[in-house]
């Protein structure tokens, strides 16, 4: 059977070496027309400067010149070897005086040194100049210094650095900056037509120029029709720029912006109330603690007060009363942040539907809000753990300080010290020595917020799919997200049938009793899911405004005692382990409280149910551990388009503050924007 398998082989490798009609190579695809109507050219390019893949503007349509229903424009995308750069990029750096990689001065602080070298390699390079452009952050260095024929000017947050060189010559030039974790854009290269039409013999070619860029309106100029059309080519690969997403923008911007404004004043509310409930838990501590002192009180803490205070920390009391008073205070105060991670969700649903419209949008926003949520989890716990480690020292610390303020009002002894507790505190508050054990609580404090960004944006994600499902790629019957087990978190109105469920199954598996149970599964799964969706778009056209996430939190007594209560186990007073598993507890239940999504009525899922909670990242099937479906993925090819429109952005910045004739003219001619990857 190897043998006949062999021989068939070379037979059918003799057939294609002697022009049969067996395994012949289909017909080289010829660029040449696409390339010689074309009026406009990007790529984005390797680490090398090589084109990694062509796109090509057709003359004719929407920014180049001509109506935009000509029918005459279009976007063509070809293999880097159709076509070559008129220029030739170098991007070098340099790293307090030694060349060093890319990957060395990403990050780097120190004198960094950036060096464009741009050389002709075709014909193109006599009758074109090239122009080039890139921002480095103000954060990352506000002192750029260049060449003296080089521009560089403050633009909002970015010092842009922009050329232009000679048709024929090249361009080459260096900056330098003392950088801080140092980055910059991608480079963009703009290769413009020299001229629209040969000067006389004789002439200023300067003024031949001049006259030719005078005599173009300010928007019909090569590099306008070559930006106006690098903005408008990830529109045509997807949805993005359509009239039908500024409604969905607008409906964003407005919850973006009560989001914004629930931020500031719900954060500073809560946490002007922590600071107070604070300072009561600690006043309610030490006056428990005054209660149990005796004899002599001397300047430090006395242990044997402070035993009798740990007893306190459970129970009818009134210091357990402002332990759990002080848990809702932190847990308020870092839910209160979640509207920050809804506001950071809108910004970035908003920007990414400006740039490339709602494709794929939905699958994208499913695996963030999963991300998210789990990061936030995650940071949540550590953030506790973080509390509680600097609650115990600060504790002590406190009453330390205390016991010596006390101490001085009192002549040292322990008689009627309570009449000078109010006093001993007030002094105590504003001592400097707790500077340090304050620091320590303020950055777990930080943490539990970062944490609940984290868990807010995860909310805010989930709700928008929710809430504009309908609005997502065309129409709620697309708009579904794949829990990747070939059930489908499903946010559309479409019941789910058995094929898709059965999606990636071999006939044995789909026939089996798994099979069955997968396809009862992904329908209950996509019927909750639909009920979740149904009960989101609601309440988005009833509560227009309406946030996101829900920014309350609440744990139980035993939650909370790990670091409001810890000084129980630091002084033997109790079981360190149960206070852990207590811990535990409490992040759970508030991982699932955030993960419930929808703050308008209640729970959005049955938190007991794990197969109803959408937030969950999905088990994949496939072969293996890490096995996945295949699906059409644009993600790459919308992320280059992107990265060229940005590019466009960035040259009509750097050609205006240029103000260069060369580049201000309006050719026939074709014209190229290339984009560079740096740092």
């Amino acid at each position: 059977m190897r043998c006949g398998a062999a021989l068939v082989s070379c037979a059918l490798c003799v057939a294609s070496i002697l022009g049969g009609a067996w395994m012949s190579r289909p017909t080289p695809v010829d660029y040449g027309p696409v390339l010689a109507t074309a009026s406009d050219m990007y790529a984005v390019t390797d680490a090398e400067g090589e084109p990694v893949r062509w796109y090509v503007v057709g003359k004719g349509g929407a920014g180049n010149g001509a109506s935009a229903d000509s029918g005459t424009s279009k976007v063509s995308r070809i293999p880097a070897s159709a076509a070559t750069l008129p220029w030739k990029v170098s991007v070098t750096y340099s790293l307090d005086g030694p060349n060093v990689e890319a990957n060395e001065v990403a990050g780097a602080s120190g004198l960094i040194g950036v060096y464009i070298d741009i050389k002709p390699q075709t014909k193109e390079a006599n009758r074109t100049i090239p122009v080039v452009a890139f921002t480095v952050p103000t954060q990352v260095a506000d002192d750029v210094s260049a060449d003296n024929s080089i521009t560089v000017t403050t633009q909002g947050s970015n010092a842009v650095v922009a050329a232009a060189g000679k048709a024929a010559t090249g361009l080459e030039f260096s900056c330098y900056m003392n950088a801080k974790d140092f980055s910059m854009s991608s480079v963009a290269l703009a290769v413009l037509p020299s001229n629209s039409s040969s000067p006389a013999v004789g002439a200023n070619p300067d003024a031949a120029n001049a006259a030719n860029a005078a005599a173009q309106p300010a928007a019909d100029t090569d590099v306008a029709q070559l930006t106006a059309s690098a903005a408008t080519l990830v529109d045509s690969l997807t949805d993005a720029g359509s009239g039908e997403q500024q409604q969905l923008i607008e409906q964003l911007q407005t919850l973006r912006d009560n989001e914004r404004a629930l931020n500031k004043s719900v954060v500073a509310e809560r946490e002007t109330a922590h600071k107070r409930t604070f300072e009561d838990y600690m006043a309610a501590y030490v006056g428990s603690y005054t209660t149990h002192l005796s004899g002599s009180i001397g300047t430090s803490t006395q242990l044997p007060a402070l035993m009798g205070t740990a007893g306190e920390l459970s129970g009818d009391t009134p210091l357990a009363q402002a332990v759990l008073d002080l848990a809702n205070a932190v847990n308020n105060v870092s839910a209160a942040h979640q509207h920050a991670g809804a506001v950071d969700a809108l910004d970035e649903v908003i920007r990414r539907i400006q740039q490339q419209g709602t494709t794929g949008l939905v699958d994208d926003l499913i695996a963030e809000a999963s991300e998210e949520a789990t990061q936030g989890s995650k940071q949540y716990a550590d953030g506790q753990s973080q509390l509680s480690a600097a609650m115990i020292p600060y504790s002590m610390k406190y009453t330390d300080v205390y016991t010596a303020n006390l101490s001085a009002l009192t002549g040292g002894t322990s008689s009627g010290a309570t009449a000078y507790e109010s006093q001993a505190i007030a002094e105590t508050n504003g001592s400097d020595e707790l500077a340090d054990a304050q620091s320590k609580v303020d950055a777990a404090m930080s943490t539990l917020a970062t944490a609940s960004e984290h868990t807010g944006k995860a909310t805010a994600l989930r709700q928008i799919v929710l809430r504009f499902s309908d609005q997502f790629e065309g129409g709620a019957s697309s708009a579904s997200g794949s829990d990747g087990d070939g059930s489908s978190g499903d946010v559309s109105s479409d019941p789910v049938t058995e094929a898709q469920a059965l999606t990636g199954l071999v006939d044995s598996q789909s026939q089996s009793f798994y099979g069955k149970t997968r396809v009862a599964q992904a329908k209950r799964k996509a019927d909750a899911a639909r009920k979740q969706a149904k009960a989101a778009q609601q309440q988005q056209s009833q509560h227009s405004k309406a946030s996101l996430v829900d920014d309350t939190m609440s744990m139980s007594a035993g939650d909370v005692m790990n670091y409001a209560g810890g000084l129980t186990s630091a002084i033997g007073g109790g079981d360190k382990s149960d206070s852990s598993k207590s811990a535990g507890s409490g992040t759970n239940d508030s991982a699932k409280s955030s993960d419930t999504g929808d703050s308008g009525n209640g729970k959005a899922s049955d938190a007991s149910d794990s197969g109803n909670n959408l937030d969950t990242a999905p088990v994949l099937f496939g072969f293996g551990t890490g096995g996945t479906l295949f699906k059409h993925d644009m993600n790459a090819l919308i992320n280059e388009t992107v990265k060229i429109s940005d590019a466009g952005t960035l040259l009509a910045q750097a050609v205006a503050q240029l103000d260069s004739p060369n580049t201000q003219q309006k050719t026939a001619e074709t014209r190229y924007l290339i984009v560079i990857p740096t740092v």
